[in-house]
């Protein structure tokens, strides 16, 4: 599901395994911005909760790469308030 909803607008394959291994050392491929982003703003807030817990990201985790990375560009409110208890900073 997760790789069908990230990858629908491109024509590179970016697989969960490696989404998951760069949201854990926050890790930003310009290659694959589109399914990043997507990641963060079209994915359902429950898939990615159970991504997270399926490949083992902290929310901490999640937060941080949120708010490095995609909140300036494609800010999302209910990601922020689903997270928003995690570090207090968003």
């Amino acid at each position: 599901m997760i790789e069908t909803t990230i990858n629908s607008q491109t024509i590179n394959c970016l697989k969960e395994e490696e989404l998951a291994r760069m949201l854990k050392n926050t890790e930003f491929d310009e290659k694959y911005a589109v399914q990043i982003f997507n990641f963060f703003t079209d994915v359902p807030l429950q898939d990615i909760a159970k991504f997270a817990m399926r490949h083992r990201i902290p929310d901490e985790t999640l937060l941080r790469y949120y708010e490095t990375i995609v909140k300036e560009l494609y800010p999302n409110p209910e990601l922020e308030e689903m997270l928003g208890d995690v570090g207090g900073s968003v």
